[in-house]
């Protein structure tokens, strides 16, 4: 058990672990720090001082659990600041913030009962405790119509995933207990109660609040950090927390920049305006910058994304389930990698999974290697790309006869050199919706849309701002097929989201199922599995929902994206965190080095 306001043993060991990595650049390292530091950097200070992050997204919400706050940028500013009682970690585990918690756990198994501590020294910034109160009204706003013919909440939750099993949460001994009793079994319970916010001054101002980005007034802080100023929607200024009660921050202050790329980002960069940054995407080029100027440290990792093709269940055209196998049979997955990403990561190879991302330890397959970038010290060249496996039953690379096999058993034809024709005499032509705001979506359509035409199959590529709008336009009809992200968790039952209509119609209540694709074994199946408290069991129920999947093509995975951070030597104890936007979970390990002549003020 960890004592209050600390991270786990763990936690505390990893901190100086990282920062002696960093500061020897040992060889073992390498999967947390690619590019060695300098043995003559000296430590780091605790005399706080003040860094400046760069991102190229903007906040533009103040509750990143609304269905109109849920975006990266918002979760990346307000992870200091809001409290969660878990969170996950680099490594992929879900760990409760002892910060927030002292304890968690499950009481009951019939009905499965869990009751949580509050930390007793847990408090919001303005002095008022973080109680079951704060929990009880997180539950009641994202647990969505409370029977069937009760009208959906005014304001929409960003998901009711978890919410919507729960029967009743109630606080005793003075609000520091919280009691929760499901009304249905729900195996991912860890995922439930994050970024809590203050429920004394939400039930004022309203669950969704009319902001366009953070709100110190509302974006009440019980983390290490609060928001001390906004500046529109391109710079959010924190500083420390005077109510925290954990472990303080060496910091005394982070500035969250918003810039308009990743070109910008780099000169901020190269030119000291920021002194880290975490771009969505970034080219060859700009990676080789990282890699040949001194001053600057870089990490690249596998992701918590995967990007797929997505197909509508109810176009004339995809929603046939043999144009869509004939659709993916067109298209090499190997050279798509190879071509988008094995530049970056060339240990990324073709997905085997509709559930999990390379960077899990679920994904169907081998533990990947240590991320490294090519062209940086201690990189190895990787093996050769993995056969299919029962895992993945799916080739990587193209097959023109399946192709043919199976749009012939669609009744199409085609005669040498022409693009096939359908029963109508109409040419085969799909329009593919492509995420933009995705540089890895963006990349990869134009190759998609040339592999798919080689075959016979005329494409239209129609590009959308986002991920959001993208899968509007396939959930409505506009697209037949739409090139999206996917953001995978620990939490294997957001799979329902995705997959089913069970937590509603595509966008409401955080249904993700743009596809419209609605088959009763799977739902039926990813049910089970978000039920089953065995987690073995689930593993054998998410495998069998992952080969339903395979067989019908509803959506053909294609690669975990790859994520990169950068920043000056200068600093030390900042490492990404590949589940999710959140570089700044932890910022308490995050310094700055003291100049070679100054005083050793470190501990030994």
């Amino acid at each position: 058990m960890s004592s209050p306001g600390a991270r786990p043993d763990w936690m505390r060991r990893a901190a100086p672990i990282a920062l002696l990595c960093l500061a020897l650049g040992a060889s073992g390292c390498a999967a947390s720090v690619d590019q060695a530091t300098p043995t003559t950097l000296p430590w780091v200070t605790g005399l706080g001082g003040s860094l400046t992050v760069g991102i190229d997204q903007a906040p533009t919400g103040c509750n990143p659990n609304s269905a109109t706050g849920d975006t990266w940028a918002n979760d990346f500013v307000l992870a200091p600041v809001l409290p969660s009682a878990f969170v996950v970690s680099p490594s992929g585990a879900a760990i409760y913030d002892s910060a927030v918690i002292t304890q968690a756990e499950v009481q009951n198994l019939s009905p499965q009962t869990v009751a949580y501590s509050i930390n007793p020294k847990a408090v919001w910034s303005d002095g008022a405790p973080i109680t079951s109160q704060d929990f009880v009204y997180a539950w009641q706003e994202q647990r969505g119509p409370t029977s069937a013919s009760a009208p959906a909440p005014p304001d929409a939750p960003a998901t009711t995933l978890g919410y919507r099993d729960i029967q009743s949460v109630t606080g005793s001994n003075q609000g520091r207990t919280v009691t929760v009793v499901f009304k249905n079994p729900f195996a991912d319970w860890k995922m439930l109660f994050a970024d809590l916010l203050p429920a004394h001054v939400m039930e004022k101002v309203g669950w969704d609040p009319p902001c366009t980005t953070v709100d110190p007034a509302i974006d009440l802080s019980g983390g290490p950090f609060e928001i001390a100023g906004v500046s529109g929607s391109r710079e959010v200024t924190l500083v420390r927390n005077p109510h925290w009660w954990g472990q303080a921050a060496d910091l005394a202050r982070l500035v969250v920049r918003v810039g308009a790329g990743t070109r910008q980002l780099m000169r901020w960069l190269v030119n000291g305006t920021a002194q880290v940054i975490q771009p969505q995407a970034i080219d060859e080029q700009q990676l080789q910058l990282l890699g040949s100027r001194p001053g600057l440290d870089s990490n690249e990792q596998q992701s918590s994304a995967f990007l797929q093709l997505e197909f509508s269940a109810l176009s004339p055209t995809t929603g046939n389930q043999n144009v869509r196998l004939a659709l993916a049979h067109a298209i090499d997955r190997a050279k798509l990698v190879n071509s988008v990403v094995g530049w970056i990561d060339s240990y990324i190879v073709p997905s085997a999974s509709h559930l999990y991302t390379q960077a899990q330890g679920a994904y169907p397959g081998p533990s990947p290697p240590p991320n490294q970038i090519a062209g940086q010290p201690n990189y190895n060249a990787p093996p050769p790309p993995a056969s299919p496996t029962a895992a993945d039953p799916f080739p990587l690379t193209v097959d023109l006869g399946a192709v043919a096999t199976e749009l012939g058993a669609a009744g199409y034809l085609r005669a040498p050199g022409q693009p096939w024709v359908g029963p109508n005499g109409a040419p085969l032509s799909i329009r593919m919706g492509v995420d933009t705001g995705d540089p890895w979506a963006a990349e990869s359509g134009p190759i998609l849309a040339e592999q798919l035409q080689d075959a016979g199959v005329l494409v239209t590529q129609v590009p959308y701002p986002d991920a959001t709008s993208t899968g509007a336009a396939l959930a409505g009809g506009a697209v037949d097929a739409a090139l999206l992200p996917v953001s995978a968790t620990p939490y294997p039952s957001e799979s329902i989201a995705w997959y089913t209509p069970l937590l509603g119609p595509p966008g409401v209540d955080g249904s993700q199922d743009w596809m419209n694709y609605n088959d009763p074994s799977l739902n039926a199946v990813l049910t089970e599995a978000s039920r089953q408290l065995n987690p073995v069991k689930a593993s054998s129920l998410y495998a069998q929902a992952d080969l339903m999947l395979w067989s019908t093509m509803i959506a053909l995975p294609l690669f975990t994206e790859p994520a990169v951070l950068a920043w000056s030597s200068a600093d030390a104890g900042i490492g990404l965190n590949p589940f999710g936007p959140s570089l700044l979970w932890y910022p308490q390990t995050w310094g700055i080095r003291v100049p070679p002549d100054s005083p050793d003020t470190a501990p030994p």
